[in-house]
């Protein structure tokens, strides 16, 4: 069976890991940074549904996945599989890379496998990588200004 990545490319961020990774799991506040995934609701635990609205295109819609992989810092991943994991299945993962004490870097991939997946990725293999660009870009610019809030409220 043939599988289909979408891929970001990392985002480097002016805060350290442990900042971002706070923002990252803050889900109810994703619509201050995040245009992919305006809004989130899960705990995390693996296993756990996470209810999400994702943007592909000019369309948002409500998607409901698992939590598949949570790792304290370093990676959030979710799952869904579209009817039986032989026909559509997708695991996304956000990894978040220590780059010194106040740096970071920030990416996204999504693995698609199934029957459906080459027809699927070609769909909307671009609508996602566009999306994950724009989440990428929103996590950098508003995590690099609350750490620069915090730093300068700290001094």
């Amino acid at each position: 069976m043939k599988t289909f990545e979408v891929r970001s490319e990392p985002v480097s961020i002016a805060a350290p890991a442990g900042f971002v990774w706070e923002i990252l799991t803050a889900v109810e506040n994703y619509r201050a940074w995040n245009p992919f995934t305006p809004e989130g609701r899960t705990d995390f635990r693996t296993g756990s549904p996470a209810h999400l609205r994702v943007r592909m295109g000019p369309a948002t819609f409500p998607i409901t996945e698992t939590v598949g992989a949570f790792e304290r810092h370093r990676l959030i991943a979710w799952t869904k599989t579209f009817g039986a994991p032989w026909l559509l299945a997708a695991a996304r993962e956000q990894h978040l890379e220590p780059a010194g004490e106040t740096r970071c870097a920030y990416r996204n991939t999504d693995v698609l496998t199934g029957l459906l997946a080459g027809m699927v990725f070609p769909l909307f293999g671009s609508y996602m990588r566009l999306g994950f660009t724009d989440a990428g870009e929103g996590l950098k610019r508003y995590a690099d200004a609350e750490y620069a809030k915090a730093q300068a409220g700290a001094a």
